[in-house]
């Protein structure tokens, strides 16, 4: 497992679909002077991370962090789009000069958590969250972040803890199958796989586009030897999401044994084509995208 309007909370894995990234954008919070080109340019950058176009959002933002270098709503935005183009350093250094700028900003260290967990420095992100939730206990998301944290620390109980609580709260819908993803994979990473299986059908009941829920169920559902309904399952993921590399690889591994070897070999190549590498492929954690 890498995705909010900021009320008082975030979501969220994770509402107008575009609208609710794993993450937080600045447009719900006060814009600057309404006279301020830097603040036009800010505000024009909002209407296209809502539309999802993020390459545009940064551009945008790139003009107004030049008119303007000390908006630090503007820095986390464009960790944010630069999170989406899976930039992510760059992403970690612009959350990181939000944060320099404005300490209380939540939407810098919850992104820079996201962006920290999608490069696997979980316990860096474990340390955004806790701030995070220092400064809002109810901020949503950042228990998000941090049960994915959990997870790729191995602290699963943890995980699921977080998990658990996102879902007690009134969090969105994305927010809550970002959870139930998570909740997922620390299930199956336990053994229990019929729990696994459930908790990823619950996440495909509020997001049923978000290739991680098919992740999870499908590899709770190859573990309980339901090969079919896996390849089904990581199909659908395929579907989303087709650069997924390791998903090839799974589902070759449940068409060889339904003794499908055509399908088998098909998927195993096209893995190694995108990149797949066996022995540096660990169970991924909770990825929406």
């Amino acid at each position: 497992m890498r995705r909010i309007r900021m009320s008082s909370k975030v979501t969220g894995s994770v509402t107008a679909a575009a609208a609710l990234f794993s993450l937080f954008y600045g447009a719900a919070q006060a814009a600057p002077p309404p006279t301020d080109r830097a603040a036009d340019l800010w505000r024009a950058s909002q209407n296209f991370m809502k539309n999802g176009k993020f390459k545009e959002a940064r551009e945008k933002l790139n003009e107004s962090l030049k008119e303007n270098s000390t908006n630090a709503k503007a820095y986390a935005d464009r960790g944010l789009a630069n999170d989406k183009l899976g930039m992510y350093k760059e992403a970690i250094d612009d959350c990181t000069r939000a944060i320099q700028l404005d300490e209380k900003l939540l939407a810098g260290w919850v992104n820079r958590a996201w962006a920290y967990n999608k490069t696997r420095q979980y316990k860096k992100a474990l340390q955004d969250c806790n701030k995070a939730i220092e400064l809002d206990a109810n901020c949503a998301m950042a228990y998000v972040n941090r049960a994915h944290a959990y997870n790729g620390l191995g602290h699963y109980q943890k995980a699921i803890a977080d998990a658990d609580k996102v879902l007690s709260m009134k969090s969105s819908s994305h927010a809550q199958s970002l959870a139930l993803i998570n909740k997922s994979h620390a299930l199956h990473k336990q053994g229990n796989h019929g729990e696994a299986a459930d908790a990823a059908t619950r996440a495909i009941q509020l997001s049923p586009k978000m290739p991680a829920a098919y992740i999870n169920r499908a590899r709770a559902l190859a573990k309980q030897g339901d090969h079919q309904n896996a390849v089904n399952d990581y199909s659908k993921a395929l579907k989303y999401n087709p650069r997924l590399a390791h998903v090839y690889h799974k589902r070759g591994l449940s068409y060889q044994a339904l003794a499908n070897e055509p399908k088998a070999k098909a998927d195993f190549e096209t893995a190694k084509k995108r990149g797949f590498k066996e022995i540096a492929a660990p169970s991924k954690v909770a990825d929406p995208r």
